[in-house]
C-alpha cells in the first residue's frame, strides 16, 4: 500500500481534489466547481415562502447581499407594530447560509407556531441571514464555501474578496 505522500490526486480516499496539507491552486478550484451542481436557489426555495405569509406578517426588507454578479434582498419578518410593554424574541436563521436546518427550521416556525405568540412578545424573524450559498454558490446550501472556491470563514481571515 502506498504512502498518503505517494497516493496520486484522483485516489485521495478523504476528497478526490488536492493533496492533503496543501492549499489549492486555480486548477483544483477549477475541479472543485466542476463537481458542484444547484442544491437549493433562495429565489425559488426562500423568498415565495418569505411572501407567502404577507398577510400574517409585516416583511421588512432590511438589506441586500451582492454576490457573484447576483442580488439578494435580506428579509426579516415581524409580528406587528412594536410594543415596548412586551419582551422581544429575535430569531435568526441561515447565519452560514448552507446551513439548511436553520433557514428551513425559521420559516417553518414562522407558518406554522409564530402565531402563538402574538400579543405575548414582539416577535423579528431574519430567516436567511446568509442568502449567498443558497443560490450563488452553485453548491447551494450544502457547503460554506464562496465561489471563487475558498471558505467564507478563510476569506474573512485572509481577506479575500467574498
Amino acid at each position: 500500500m502506498p504512502l498518503a505522500s505517494e497516493t496520486p490526486m484522483n485516489s485521495n480516499p478523504f476528497y478526490p481534489i488536492g493533496i492533503p496539507g496543501q492549499a489549492w491552486g486555480e486548477y483544483e478550484r477549477k475541479q472543485w466547481r466542476a463537481r458542484q451542481s444547484v442544491q437549493r436557489r433562495y429565489a425559488q426555495d426562500v423568498v415565495p415562502r418569505i411572501e407567502a405569509m404577507a398577510d400574517q406578517f409585516d416583511i421588512v426588507t432590511y438589506g441586500q447581499l451582492d454576490y457573484a454578479d447576483d442580488i439578494y434582498p435580506l428579509f426579516a419578518l415581524r409580528n406587528g407594530a412594536h410594543d415596548p410593554a412586551l419582551p422581544t424574541a429575535f430569531v435568526t436563521g441561515g447565519v452560514h447560509g448552507y446551513e439548511t436546518s436553520g433557514i428551513m427550521g425559521a420559516l417553518e416556525f414562522l407558518e406554522t407556531r409564530a402565531a402563538d405568540y402574538v400579543g405575548k412578545i414582539n416577535l423579528l424573524v431574519a430567516p436567511c441571514v446568509s442568502p449567498g450559498p443558497t443560490s450563488a454558490l452553485i453548491v447551494g446550501i450544502t457547503t460554506r464555501w464562496i465561489p471563487i472556491a475558498t471558505s467564507r470563514q478563510a476569506a474573512k481571515r485572509l481577506s479575500v474578496p467574498r
